[in-house]
């Protein structure tokens, strides 16, 4: 591996990690930005409606339509797509459950409370870090765009639309709608490598 790789593939690795601290430092700040300045009731039922984008069942609808359209059409490109977009999502949501649970930070309502303990906890509310909607959104993106690589900008804004539709509903604090992009980003991009790229070659 030469020079120029191993530092491109550091990079990577830093940069991401870079951004996630600084989210951290300025969550509450970024926070009440957005409920001061942005947070309106003319935008709350739209928001709502994007939100909707970065549910578990709807991304599952769409990847189990793929796949019917690729049954039905016998199209086996897209009926592979459909596939691995639905593993993807539910591997995606399973690492998610397993992080939040272990890490528990509060959601920023309950940090509201006075609650900014961390720890292994299973109890509603402490269950922020990693955003579950960002990570499935990123995850199914990350997918689609491998197999239509004109389509990948409408596919990660629609993703990107979800997550911050997290921070301006308050469910999430800034870093954990990045935390969860960057997990689903990771998580599609190794269904890519081990089954749509190898199937197509």
């Amino acid at each position: 591996m030469d020079k120029k790789t191993i530092l491109k593939k550091t990079a990577y690795i830093l940069i991401p990690i870079i951004i996630l601290l600084i989210l951290l430092a300025f969550d509450h700040q970024i926070r009440e930005f957005v409920k001061i300045n942005v947070k309106s009731e003319e935008w709350e039922t739209f928001v709502q409606t994007l939100n909707k984008f970065g549910d578990g069942g709807v991304q599952a609808a769409i990847a189990m339509i793929l796949m019917l359209a690729g049954h039905l059409k016998k199209k086996d490109s897209l009926l592979r797509t459909g596939k691995f977009g639905l593993i993807a999502i539910i591997s995606a949501g399973i690492i998610v459950q397993i992080i939040k649970h272990i890490i528990g930070r509060p959601r920023p309502t309950m940090a509201d409370k006075g609650i900014s303990s961390l720890g292994p906890s299973l109890s509603t509310g402490l269950d922020s870090f990693p955003s579950g909607h960002s990570a499935s959104s990123f995850a199914l993106a990350a997918v689609l765009s491998a197999a239509y690589p004109k389509g990948r900008y409408i596919f990660y804004s629609i993703a990107a639309i979800a997550g911050v539709s997290r921070i301006y509903l308050d469910s999430h604090f800034a870093s954990d709608v990045f935390a969860g992009a960057l997990l689903g980003i990771v998580v599609g991009t190794f269904f890519i490598n081990r089954t749509i790229k190898q199937q197509s070659s």
